[in-house]
């Protein structure tokens, strides 16, 4: 098993270490909160991933191999889709298309606290991507760099407490790309 995926199981694993009565009457949830991989300059309007991009979801698929996905949400956008698609396939579940509307970061927020799924992946943005981190962990994450695409932001959900991991994944962000 690959370091990154070894490093991820751990941290799971030590987020939380309630009791065995505790346990049972917990509804623990792992979120996943990853940007879309590196995308094409061209086109503008929905541009798709760069290869380099598609090697780092190949990565992602790797990294999150042993994980029970059994929801998995991303904006409609080519390259959310496409950085989601592969996790997907490889998890035999749909995803679940959210459309950036006004207020649709806190909906989702409520909609994964309430939910059945426990294990999820939310394939986002430089800017959402952190904004649900703060809204599901509490946390106060800046938004993303725009060079920035090798975050994965674990946070996981027991009762009421909430523990947020940020890891790092694949290699160094790729160049950019005219795909047009």
């Amino acid at each position: 098993m690959h370091f990154v995926s070894v490093l991820l199981l751990a941290i799971l694993a030590s987020s939380f270490n309630p009791t065995s009565t505790e346990l049972s009457s917990l509804d623990v949830k792992t979120v996943f909160l990853v940007r879309h991989a590196e995308k094409c300059t061209a086109p503008e309007s929905d541009p798709d991933l760069t290869s380099y991009g598609r090697e780092r979801v190949a990565e992602l698929v790797r990294v999150l191999q042993h994980v029970e996905l059994d929801a998995i949400y991303s904006t409609p956008f080519a390259r959310t889709l496409n950085t989601a698609r592969p996790v997907a396939e490889a998890h035999d579940v749909m995803i679940v298309e959210t459309p950036p509307a006004r207020g649709f970061l806190e909906a989702m927020t409520e909609r994964i606290k309430n939910g059945e799924a426990h294990n999820i992946l939310v394939s986002g943005h430089s800017n959402t991507t952190p904004r649900m981190a703060n809204l599901l962990g509490g946390t106060s994450f800046e938004d993303l760099d725009e060079s920035v695409y090798d975050r994965l932001y674990v946070v996981t959900l027991a009762g009421n407490e909430s523990s947020v991991q940020v890891l790092t994944f694949g290699g160094p962000s790729g160049e950019s790309e005219d795909c047009g």
